[in-house]
């Protein structure tokens, strides 16, 4: 009986000391990053292409506002 407890505390000791690194080697790793960093470019993507009628408005008004106003136009009569 002594011989089995002893045993029985050997083996303990001894798979108390594997359940760590067990744990440690069976994490799960996490590779989706690649998939996300696509995601994010996609929805940059989108709302930049959004933005380009903004843009082209904004610099077609500052280009009328600083051309001057033309002095030869004649009213429309109807």
């Amino acid at each position: 009986m002594k011989k089995i407890t002893q045993l029985g505390l050997v083996g303990i000791v001894f798979l108390a000391t594997l359940v760590p690194a067990f744990a440690e080697t069976g994490a799960r790793e996490d590779n989706s990053m690649m998939l996300v960093y696509l995601f994010l470019g996609v929805c940059g993507l989108i709302i930049f292409l959004q933005l380009i009628p903004v843009f082209a408005l904004g610099f077609g008004i500052i280009k009328g506002f600083f051309s001057g106003k033309k002095k030869d136009t004649k009213p429309l009569t109807h």
